[in-house]
Order: C-alpha cells, then structure tokens, then sequence
C-alpha cells in the first residue's frame, strides 16, 4: 500500500451558520471565518453557507459562500430570520454534495439533519457555540423543538467549553466533546509589542447585549479614574446610540465619556488589543471568550468574570494572564463594581513588560488554529 492509498482524500465541507461577516462580528461568525479558512487551508473543499441581505454566490479566497437571504416570518423572536434560513437551508443541502456538514448552531443542525431525510448521505457535526439553557427556550418554544432535533440528528455533538459541557449533560442528558473555540494565527503579535502611551481599558464586544457588561465596565472605569487620572475606556464593537448616551452618564465621569469605535475591521484588532493596557469582559454566561484569547495573543493581560466558559481560558494560577473577579449576579449581568475594580486595579500595577507579554502570547498559542488544526481536522476527516 502507498502512501496515497492511506491519506485522506480531500472532503467536501460544508459549514453552516445564520450569520457570517461582515455584517455580524460575533464569536460564531469568526470561528465560521477562522474554520472555512484552516479547512481549506488543509486541502479540503469548503463551503459556507449563511445569510446575508443581499443573498447570492461569493468566492473568498479558497471557500464558497453560499448567502440565503434573510426573511423575517412573524418577528424577532417567535418566527425570525434563524427560523427562515433553517427552512430554506434543508433542500440546499440536500443537493450540496457535502462529505460533512459542521453546524453551529441548533437551527442549521436541525436543516443539516433534515437534509439527510431529503436524501442527502452527509454527516453531521453540532458544534453548539452557545451554552445550552432550557430557560432560553421557555420564550420561544419552537427552538427547544429545533434543539431537541438538532441534538438527536448529530452524528457528533461538541461544544466549547466545560461549563457548557456540563450545562448540556444537566439541561438535556445529553453529552459532548469540548472542542474549544480558535483564534487566529493572524491575531499575534510580537512581544515587544507596546501599550500605548495612554493607559487604556478596552471593551471588545456588543455593548447594547446587557450581559456582555458594559455598564459595569463603565462605572469601574469611573472609579478608577480617580487613581488614574489619565486611565481610558475604548469600546470596540455594536453600541446604539441610546447605549452610549446611558454609558456616558454613568455617575462619577465628571464630564469624561469613552471612546466607541463602533463596529471597525477585523484587521485593526490585533493592533488595538496591542495597544490596550487591559482587555476587559466582564460578561456572564459566555460560552468561552474569544475576545479574552485574541487579547492574550496581542500580548495583552485580561479581566473576566470568573464564570461559564471564560475560566477555561484565564487561569488564576497565572496571574501574569490577567485576573478574574467573581461576578456576584449571574443573572441579566454581573453586578460586583468593588470586584472587577480589584481586578482591574491588580492587572494595572503589574504593567506589560515583556515577560508579561509573552506569557500571555505563550497561554493564546494553546488555542491557535496551528495547535487546534489537527483536532478539528480529524473530526472532519474521521466522522466522513
């Protein structure tokens, strides 16, 4: 037997999302990006399909995208733009061709799975990039009927973290792998990189979502500033404009107002991370944290709530990575200010020389495509 004879013949990938960039920058939207990329780096036939709202075909580099487009039923919860592309996803794969779908969320595993009663012969992956609550679905109750059969139709169920691991086991009886998520080899940078000139706390991620903790990042900013007179507070990410003007009269800034960046590119991230002092994410129920790991691969030192997913990636043990404060409520959002102001205040006095830097860089590089690559590639591999 050759050698060709036992390697892996290229696959047909098919990956699926509701959403992708550049019109939603979420975590699931850059592992969509980030995987499509590394697969197809690895030979393999890649397409993505999502939605979008100019729908139709797009060539990005070595991947296919195939953009449903997006239509709204009844509203934004009950009937929605996910439960429309499910529907409409169902017969695109069933005519696809894909060795493998890999969903990530519960509405295309659900349109994979059905796929296969269409006639398809694809496997199915269910990467859930959430924590699996059944509280979520007391809202809306066709999604649990999504989840119950996206769960039963997956030939492979992964998630990412611990917490959602043990969330699944609790919620649904129902076990997974913890396959957690990638950052970008892009995203590094070299150690020497330095912090800016002005101290700066940074907020990557959608402020208008209550429990990402943006208030809370701004009411400890308002407190530190009065030991750091020149300490900053940029926002990098979606923020209404009623969610500035709220952030702005936060008690205690005195006049002073953060910056908002709004939304940006995706390629000036790894310079602002660089830049920051610290990386802030004071959110609860985050399914693991991606934010916290481009920051670390910047060189930069982090601040998290010690909750859900994110305890997978910051180990207090290592202090030179940052600190975590307990969130106190793990309710709508966490709410101990006296907490995550320690924390902030701990990180800050250490500075970012560059043992720091390259610590943090040292604890991102377990998560890099390049480390991470050979797991999701014989999931892909193995499974079809």
């Amino acid at each position: 037997m050759t050698v060709s004879d036992t390697a892996p013949r290229p696959l047909h990938v098919a990956l699926a999302n509701p959403f992708c960039w550049p019109w939603v920058r979420r975590g699931s939207e850059r592992m969509l990006q980030l995987m499509s990329e590394g697969l197809a780096a690895r030979g393999h036939r890649v397409t993505v399909f999502a939605s979008a709202p100019e729908p139709g075909h797009e060539r990005r580099g070595a991947v296919d995208y195939e953009l449903l487009p997006q239509r709204p039923l009844l509203g934004r919860r009950q009937l929605n733009v996910c439960h429309a592309f499910a529907w409409a996803l169902a017969p695109r794969l069933a005519t696809a061709g894909a060795d493998v779908v890999w969903c990530l969320s519960h509405f295309d595993a659900w349109a994979a799975a059905r796929a296969r009663r269409l006639g398809a012969r694809h496997r199915v992956i269910y990467h859930s990039m959430g924590i699996p609550v059944r509280a979520y679905f007391r809202a809306v109750p066709v999604d649990a009927w999504f989840m119950r059969s996206a769960l039963r139709g997956a030939d492979r169920r992964l998630v990412l973290s611990r917490f959602a691991q043990q969330r699944l086991q609790a919620e649904f009886g129902v076990g997974a792998e913890v396959l957690p998520g990638i950052v970008g080899d892009a995203s590094f940078q070299a150690p020497e990189a330095a912090a800016g000139t002005t101290p700066t706390l940074l907020f990557v991620g959608d402020a208008d979502e209550p429990r990402k903790g943006a208030a809370l990042a701004c009411a400890a900013w308002a407190r530190l500033r009065q030991r750091h007179p020149g300490l900053a507070l940029v926002f990098s990410g979606p923020a209404s404009e009623a969610t500035r003007e709220c952030l702005a009269a936060t008690p205690g800034l005195d006049g002073a107002r953060p910056t908002f960046l709004g939304l940006g590119r995706v390629d000036d991230l790894p310079a602002l991370y660089a830049q920051a002092s610290v990386t802030l994410l004071p959110a609860v129920w985050e399914a693991f944290g991606l934010v916290l790991l481009e920051s670390l691969a910047a060189g930069t030192p982090v601040v998290g709530a010690a909750h859900a997913g994110i305890v997978d990636i910051v180990d207090p043990a290592q202090p030179a990575l940052g600190a975590l404060f307990d969130p106190g409520s793990t309710g709508r959002a966490a709410d101990n200010l006296e907490g995550l102001v320690a924390a902030i205040e701990a990180v800050l006095v250490g500075g970012k020389p560059p043992a720091r830097q390259a610590a943090c860089i040292e604890r991102a590089r377990a998560f890099a495509w390049r480390a991470l690559a050979p797991r999701y590639v014989a999931m892909a591999e193995g499974l079809a």
